[in-house]
C-alpha cells in the first residue's frame, strides 16, 4: 500500500494530536516533486476530527479520509486552476497550505510526476 494510500484510510495525526503508528504525510514523487498530504485531527480535511483545540480529546476520527490537507510542495500544483481555489496564500503556490483538497486531486498531482517514489 503506498503511503498516500495509508494517509487516505488512516491519516497521519491521532485523536492525542500525535503521530504515534501513523505515516508521516511526506509524499516524495518519481521525478522528485514532493509534498506534505495531512489527514486527523486538527488540520484542514475531511471528515475534520476534534477541531483544533484539545477540548474533546478523545474526538476522533479513524479514516477513510475523502479530502487532506496539503502543504508546501516543491512545485505549483497543475492544473493551477484547480488548485488556486484550495490555496490560503494564492500568490505563493509552494509556500502555503492547501485546505480540503479532494484526494481525487491528490491522487492526480501524485500521477503527473510519474507516482510516489519506491
Amino acid at each position: 500500500m503506498s503511503a498516500l494510500d495509508l494517509i487516505k484510510a488512516a491519516g497521519t495525526i491521532g485523536p492525542d494530536y500525535t503521530r504515534t503508528g501513523k505515516p508521516s504525510g511526506k509524499i516524495v514523487c518519481a521525478d522528485g516533486f514532493h509534498l506534505s498530504v495531512q489527514a486527523g485531527n486538527g488540520v484542514y480535511c475531511s471528515p475534520r476530527p476534534g477541531g483544533f483545540a484539545l477540548e474533546d480529546p478523545e474526538a476522533s476520527y479513524d479514516g477513510p479520509y475523502t479530502a487532506a490537507e496539503v502543504g508546501f510542495p516543491s512545485e505549483r500544483p497543475e492544473p493551477w486552476s484547480q488548485w488556486v481555489e484550495f490555496a490560503e496564500a494564492k500568490d505563493a503556490p509552494t509556500e502555503t497550505v492547501y485546505g480540503w483538497v479532494p484526494f481525487v486531486m491528490i491522487e492526480a498531482l501524485v500521477a503527473l510526476h510519474g507516482g510516489e517514489k519506491e
